[in-house]
């Protein structure tokens, strides 16, 4: 009698203490499994900066991590007045490849939301340079250099808009018409071979994402030309020309969204 009287004692104080038992020495735990995203490859546009965020959250893209692509970029336009005629046509009623409001300067806001999306900040200089003075360059090479002495960029552009018309500046992709890029190399400097080198790569990355939508290189050197282009400052420094008087504002925008990918992912080839 003794012994059942402690069976059943000791076996309530067990079902007591089990929730006890049960908190502070918990089952195995299974491992964590994690599947990375897959890169689509596929390209998002950003039709303006207050289309940018749904865009990006509807998209999904997967961003190139600063880790992989050290340094920032920064965004300069010398002819800061170069203009497209569709642009100031659709906004002004008139025809005008040069514009003191309208004009190139305001694809740094496109550029800053594509270059986000690939994971880079993008520092853009928005200085009013005029128009395509011969003296452009040498007026906004303090400012530049200044923005260079604070901080380490990985890639600088200067975006430019080309005079020839459309027929030479468009290509047609799977997502519609784009607006052609061609890269411009100063031969009047003695680093200009490392600035050719990045150039090309950033050119054949972006035939790899739309096939004949870059021009490809070209160098300028001797009588009449400027020949540096402000190049001298660093071997990440780049001339764009992109499109031509007659790209429209889409057409741009996707171009826009091809440097910046092509640029991002050869910033990080770089940095491995």
């Amino acid at each position: 009698m003794k012994k059942s009287w402690q069976f059943h004692t000791l076996f309530i104080l067990f079902l007591f203490l089990l929730p006890i038992l049960i908190i502070h020495f918990p089952g195995p735990q299974q491992p964590e499994s994690r599947q990375a995203a897959p890169d689509t490859g596929r390209l998002v546009y950003a039709a303006n900066l207050f289309d940018y965020e749904e865009e990006a959250e509807e998209s999904d893209p997967v961003p190139v991590s600063l880790t992989e692509a050290k340094g920032d970029v920064l965004m300069y336009f010398t002819h800061s007045h170069e203009a497209f005629a569709p642009i100031v046509k659709a906004k002004h009623g008139k025809v005008a490849v040069f514009h003191e409001k309208d004009n190139i300067m305001s694809l740094g806001a496109v550029f800053s939301s594509h270059f986000k999306m690939n994971g880079h900040n993008l520092d853009v200089l928005n200085y009013d340079n005029g128009g395509a003075s011969s003296k452009a360059y040498g007026k906004i090479r303090p400012h530049v250099s200044k923005l260079m002495s604070e901080k380490d960029y990985g890639l600088i552009l200067d975006i430019h808009r080309d005079a020839l018309g459309r027929a030479k500046t468009t290509v047609s992709g799977k997502d519609g018409s784009y607006a052609k890029a061609a890269f411009v190399i100063g031969l009047e400097h003695p680093g200009q071979k490392k600035n050719r080198a990045l150039a090309e790569q950033v050119s054949a990355r972006m035939n790899e994402l739309v096939p004949g939508i870059s021009r490809g290189i070209i160098t300028k050197g001797g009588r009449g030309v400027n020949g540096v282009y402000n190049q001298d400052l660093s071997p990440n420094l780049l001339l764009i020309e992109m499109g031509g008087t007659e790209n429209t504002e889409d057409e741009l925008n996707r171009t826009a969204a091809v440097i910046a990918k092509a640029a991002a992912e050869v910033l990080a080839e770089r940095n491995q």
